[in-house]
Parts: structure tokens; sequence; C-alpha cells
């Protein structure tokens, strides 16, 4: 240990780690006193370690004392901004897994460090290797947490329009399965403990994370009715989304086994995953392979199409805006032709 009772921090080993007491006042007399460790298991590394924190410690307070808002790590608002919001979407490891990536192009040590040319730069770079869809849902990301830290978390940051630096994505082909019977040969292919669930998201249209993660809490029977936690980026942490129940899906639920607090099983443990069942499902059957995410296509497809409505649509898959419902018109083409036929053929 450092022996001066004076001196502004002391180390001792935890294991083979040394660990710091930091233990001082700063120039304007704030009194500063923290445990951490230093990560190091070399007694040198660990002195200057500490040196560099004190002074880290110091600036800090300085800054605070003239009223300036305190930097932030891009590691620390990454970890917090998961922490407050990301942990509560459907794929949480797919946001850490982005966040990580995220992070290690972006080649920042500050939040504050993040301006339009370190942007333009990451956009160049991501460019090369993602299509232009990653690329865009990266920069939302960059741009929750700049946000968040700015607005909540009051920390020192650029302000930068980030989503001027999206690209234009091509128009998403929709696709869907076309008739039931389509639908009913999947199911009738599938293992037992993936049928409730193919049907479940046919039923409601919700995505697969949603689905596995059903808890029995969420199920309200009463009101033929099931809640969910949606991610939404006007609301921290996702917004609460209730979807109807019908008949069918309800008998389907209630014959399913109560081993635990979720809703989906096998062999008395939840459903955490149906990615190989899923493949496997194809592979044996011969039947085309379509990915999960298309259920959820169909269900707004059909749903659109005997309504013709798109606001109901919307509700029904709890869309936050109009813009993300409108990428299924296309199927109402024949019936804009029809009425488009009605108006004008009678003026001939």
């Amino acid at each position: 240990m450092v022996k001066h009772a004076d001196a502004p921090y002391r180390l001792y080993l935890r294991g083979k780690t040394y660990h710091a007491y930091f233990s001082f006042r700063t120039v304007g007399g704030q009194r500063i006193q923290l445990r951490e460790t230093t990560g190091a298991t070399d007694r040198r590394k660990a002195e200057q370690y500490c040196l560099k924190r004190i002074s880290e410690l110091q600036q800090k307070a300085e800054r605070k004392e003239k009223g300036e808002l305190e930097d932030m790590t891009v590691d620390a608002a990454f970890g917090r901004y998961f922490e407050e919001s990301g942990r509560y979407q459907s794929k949480p490891n797919n946001l850490l897994t982005r966040l990580s990536q995220i992070s290690s192009v972006l080649g920042c040590n500050y939040l504050s460090e993040i301006t339009e040319e370190r942007l333009s730069d990451y956009v160049n770079m991501r460019s090369k290797t993602v299509k232009a869809g990653t690329l865009n849902r990266e920069l939302a990301i960059i741009s929750a947490v700049v946000n968040m830290a700015r607005d909540k978390w009051k920390v020192k940051t650029v302000y930068v329009k980030i989503r001027k630096f999206m690209m234009r994505e091509p128009s998403e082909n929709v696709k869907y399965l076309k008739t039931w019977n389509d639908a009913q040969n999947i199911i009738n292919a599938a293992p037992d403990h993936i049928k409730p669930i193919i049907y479940t998201a046919l039923y409601t249209g919700l995505r697969l994370g949603n689905i596995l993660n059903l808890k029995w809490s969420d199920i309200d029977f009463g009101n033929s009715c099931i809640t969910v936690l949606v991610k939404d980026r006007g609301t921290l942490g996702g917004k609460v989304f209730t979807v109807p129940m019908i008949d069918s899906l309800r008998r389907i639920i209630e014959v399913q086994p109560k081993t635990n607090e979720f809703v989906f099983t096998y062999k008395g443990r939840p459903i955490q995953s149906i990615k190989t069942a899923w493949r496997n499902l194809f592979k044996r059957s011969g039947l085309p392979y379509i990915n999960f995410h298309t259920l959820r296509h169909t269900a707004a497809t059909w749903i659109l199409k005997k309504t013709k409505n798109l606001k109901i649509t919307k509700e029904i898959l709890g869309h936050a805006n109009i813009a993300t419902t409108l990428k299924y018109a296309h199927i109402l083409d024949d019936e804009k032709r029809q009425a488009l036929k009605d108006v004008f053929e009678e003026t001939k």
C-alpha cells in the first residue's frame, strides 16, 4: 500500500488484482472518496491507472463546479441505455450485439466525440459491408442513446441530426402466405410444441419474441385479450400493447400445460428459441422455406385484405406509425382498380 497518510489513493490486492481506494479533495474543495478495481495485476500498471483516474476525477469535478455538463463514455452510455430500455425489447441479445458492433466501429471514447465528421466516417465504413437497412438501424440506435443522454441523463453531447445520415432503402418486398391451406401445410408438418406458436403468430400478428415471452399473467381470459410489451421509440422501455384473442386461439392457449409462468414450453421448460425446429420443419417436409416473420406479414396482409381498413390493421399489429402499415397497401391494388372503373367507366 501507499504509506503516506495524505496520499490520494491506496492500493490493495483482492486475489491477484489491485484495487484502489481514492480519498482526496479537488482544487475547489470537493471531497472525493470511492473504491474501484484497477483491473491490473501489475503494481506499476495499477499505480498508472490511479494517477490517470485521479486526473479524470479532478477534471470532472472542475467541470461540475463550473456548471459544465458531465461527459460520459460511449461504453457507459451504451450499457446504461441497455439497462434502461434495451433489456425490455423482444430480442435484447441482438441489441447487445449491435451495441458492441457500433462501439467497435464508431471509435469514440466519449459521447461528446460523436460529431458529424465521426458519423460520416462511420457511414462510409459500414456502408461497404452492410445493407442500408442494417446501417439505418444502427444509426437509429446511436440517435436513441445520444438523445437519452442529452435529454434524460443531462450529460455532454454534440447536437447532430443523426437521422440525416440514414441511407435510402429499397422498397420492402413483403412476403406472405397466399392461402390458409399454405399455412395449414406448415402447421401440419410442425412438431407438436411448435404448432400453437404458429397459430398464435397467425391469429395475432405478434412477433416471435413476444410470443415466446408470453406469460400466463399476460393472458386475460375474462376479456379475451393478450397484453405484451412492444418496442416503441417514443416510450422508454417500450409500450404496453393489447391484442384481442379470438376463440380459436383461446382454445389453443387454454390447453397449454401450466408447468411454469410461461405459456409455451417444451418438456416443462420455457421455449427460448425455435430456430432449429423451424428449419428442420421445412427440411423434413420439403415445403418451400419461409422465415417465421412471414407469419406476421401474413396476418397483416390477410387482415387488410379482409377489412380494407389500414387503421384497423395498424391497431391490431401494434404499429406505432401508419407508414409501417402502408407497406401492405399494395394488396388493395385490385380494389383500387375496381373503384376507378366504377367511377370513370360510367362517364364513357
